[in-house]
């Protein structure tokens, strides 16, 4: 699997970002700045895991989207560390200055909660402090989803996913799935229900119709239509950042 496909992937199956949610200064979750405990390394103290929090639908329903949400958030507590070799040298370390969110090592990103420090990374980003934005859904704005690192071991922050029409299934009326509509090839996906109009499920429906640039990747993928209210076919050109 390529790079872009796989950013895709893992924003629709809940592990995130093509970014790490490098923000200085967000002070994410709860009261307190640095990392939440739990007694088995992985439970938030947010909230209570569920069965099923999103994922694959049930064996047999063909007609189910691959990705859909079945119940609210409730991401792992513990993070991985942000990269290996730190202290950064320099040429390294992110080049952003202490307040702006430099840092050179984990034990620097100390004004939120699970600081990591990530190092400068060129045209992708300047790198520097990234810290959990959210456990529970109900630590975002309204109508917003908490999309969630895949383990406990991951070092991509919980972030914040913008609002779209639902977060879980049960917003989408009986019988009916919410899933992730990625707008574009590296930031989170918004959640839309899907509707009797949809041209398309999965992004498997979906066929290139243009070879596209050298140097950008074309991915056709099955994304909602804010303006039509319904998902349909897009193609996308994902250049390197």
């Amino acid at each position: 699997m390529n790079r872009t496909t796989s950013l895709i992937s893992t924003t629709a199956l809940v592990a995130a970002l093509g970014c790490r949610g490098v923000e200085s200064g967000n002070t994410g979750p709860g009261s307190d700045a640095g990392t939440p405990d739990s007694s088995d390394g992985s439970a938030s103290p947010f909230c209570v895991p569920t069965p099923v929090e999103a994922g694959p639908a049930t064996a047999g329903d063909a007609g189910a989207p691959l990705n859909h949400r079945a119940m609210p958030a409730c991401c792992p507590a513990q993070r991985g560390p942000g990269g290996p070799n730190e202290p950064y040298p320099p040429g390294i370390a992110s080049p952003l200055g202490p307040d702006a969110g430099g840092c050179k090592m984990d034990s620097d990103c100390k004004n939120g909660v699970n600081g990591r420090c990530f190092p400068f990374e060129g045209l992708i980003g300047p790198g520097g402090c990234s810290y959990d934005e959210c456990f529970t859904d109900s630590q975002c704005p309204s109508g917003a989803t908490c999309l969630c690192r895949g383990s406990s071991t991951a070092n991509i922050a919980n972030v914040c996913v913008p609002a779209g029409n639902c977060t879980v299934d049960s917003d989408c009326g009986p019988g009916g799935y919410c899933s992730p509509s990625p707008d574009n090839c590296y930031t989170p996906s918004s959640y839309y229900c899907h509707t009797a109009l949809d041209a398309c499920t999965n992004d498997s429906d979906c066929q290139l119709v243009d070879a596209g640039s050298c140097c950008c990747e074309q991915v056709a993928t099955c994304t909602y239509s804010v303006q039509a209210q319904r998902w349909q076919c897009t193609q996308k050109s994902c250049c390197p950042p």
